[in-house]
């Protein structure tokens, strides 16, 4: 029986892990949050590839600064990048990065979908959620912030009723107890080979792999963005990752980023 301590097998993980991508790898039981303490690190020089892994947040966050339900059995993860870009192109960020944890879920033997723009689903529930921040000042981009929360051995019953309803986890799906550090290995693997071919500008490339993931193309939705609520048929993602959305009186919409909503799943949101 393995009876190294979380510290010593975080210390053992990051001298064993061998990807190329991964120069820093700063390892918590409790923060408030990864994504905070990231920031915080980048605006004080911290290099590409310095990675904030926590196994619990006490104030996680999901988009629109909702709470992000983190108990103990998530990994929660923030990667710093600083690449050398158009900053238009940093909203392909988060559609790779749900790429990335797609694989990585479906490395288990698991079929995972991608409901526009980075929820990672199985069976029709969340199963993992990204959120990007970024500071860009005129034309330059100082960093992006990657902040990652996949539900892997969280015991359903730590979470919120209305939360509950809707979500996944990986042992749930599996039928057993996922080793952190392994899924974390295959994550970081999947994560490296993404983005070299995100900084080689395989931009086509990346959006077709997350096009077959997607569950969201065909479908007739709604996406709720801060100004307004928008309803038609999202049909594509173009090369900057804008959902591409046909609607009866306003012709064809680009949308960045909102809430989706899909209307065969109302009894379930």
């Amino acid at each position: 029986m393995d009876k190294k301590s979380f510290e010593e097998k975080s210390s053992e993980f990051s001298k064993n892990l061998a990807v190329g991508f991964v120069k820093k790898l700063l390892v918590f039981k409790n923060l408030d949050s990864t994504n905070l303490t990231a920031k915080d690190l980048a605006r004080d020089g911290a290099e590409e590839g310095t990675v904030i892994l926590a196994q619990k947040q006490r104030k996680g966050r999901g988009r629109f600064d909702r709470i992000w339900q983190s108990p103990k059995g998530g990994v929660y993860v923030s990667l710093i990048l600083r690449p050398h870009i158009n900053p238009e192109k940093v909203s392909l960020l988060p559609i790779g990065a749900a790429l990335v944890v797609a694989k990585t879920i479906e490395s288990y033997g698991l079929h995972p979908t991608i409901k526009w723009p980075n929820d990672v689903r199985v069976n029709g529930k969340k199963i993992a959620g990204i959120l990007l921040e970024s500071e860009i000042k005129g034309d330059t981009l100082n960093y992006v912030i990657v902040g990652i929360g996949v539900n892997v051995n969280i015991d359903s019953r730590l979470l919120s009723a209305d939360i509950r309803l809707r979500s996944t986890s990986l042992k749930s799906e599996i039928g057993t107890t996922v080793e952190f550090f392994d899924f974390l290995r295959r994550f970081f693997r999947e994560f490296d080979a993404f983005y070299h071919r995100f900084k080689k500008e395989q931009y086509d490339e990346i959006i077709e792999e997350w096009k077959s993931y997607s569950d969201t193309l065909g479908k007739v939705i709604r996406i709720q963005t801060s100004l307004a609520s928008i309803q038609g048929t999202a049909f594509d993602v173009d090369q900057s990752g804008f959902l591409l959305l046909r609607t009866e009186k306003e012709g064809i919409k680009k949308i960045l980023s909102g809430d989706c909503l899909y209307f065969d799943e109302l009894d379930h949101t």
